[in-house]
């Protein structure tokens, strides 16, 4: 989703810009803010004729809009739809008022030796926030600890020691489950797809060069 960080930014500029949540199976749209009635951080309220409920931290969805599974593909159909139900993938939440949240893609989820669940799209936001003069930053588990591959902007003139440093800092504020334990820093932008999404594959394979 949209991060809360980039509409704000946007509004301090003049520019109202307001989220929504939809999938292909879903044609698209599943909940989407209106410009008067919003909620920051959520991608909106769900749309009229659709359901959405929360199992296991997955958001799964059914309506008249949505899918009732994918053409001539059974064994997929199967997983991804459950007594007219479609899973989404995506984890997050819905509040009282039937405003969604995401917190992060249930494929990307990080499990913790110790029981933690650890959803590495919010840490990468809060990374963003925290130091600004980081491109691209990709959490990954490995070894059952957290660690975190960046691209810096070149433009910004920041260094590998000064991004170790703001790390630290940045851990001091983190809970310890959230905390970055090792850093890889890549000369050039990571590998993305055709839809401009980072392939986190590619980048643990680069940490794994790294180690």
């Amino acid at each position: 989703p949209v991060t809360q960080f980039l509409i704000d930014s946007c509004a301090d500029l003049g520019i109202k810009v307001v989220q929504g949540y939809g999938l292909s199976e879903c044609s698209p749209l599943l909940a989407f803010n209106f410009d008067y009635y919003q909620r920051p951080n959520s991608c909106g309220r769900i749309v009229k004729d659709c359901e959405m409920k929360v199992v296991d931290g997955e958001l799964w969805a059914r309506g008249v809009s949505v899918s009732k599974g994918y053409y001539n593909d059974p064994e997929n159909t199967a997983e991804n739809f459950v007594d007219g139900w479609f899973r989404t993938g995506d984890m997050g939440y819905i509040d009282e008022d039937g405003f969604v949240f995401i917190t992060g893609r249930k494929k990307n989820l990080i499990i913790l030796g110790n029981g933690k669940n650890v959803a590495p799209e919010g840490i990468e936001e809060d990374i963003e926030k925290a130091i600004p003069y980081i491109s691209e930053v990709v959490v990954l588990g490995i070894d059952d600890k957290l660690c975190a591959a960046f691209y810096i902007d070149e433009e910004s003139g920041a260094t590998e020691e000064q991004l170790r440093e703001d790390i630290a800092k940045f851990n001091k504020d983190t809970p310890v489950y959230k905390q970055i334990t090792s850093i890889y820093v890549s000369d050039e932008p990571f590998p993305r797809t055709t839809t401009k999404k980072i392939i986190r594959a590619k980048v643990e394979e680069f940490v794994m060069s790294k180690k």
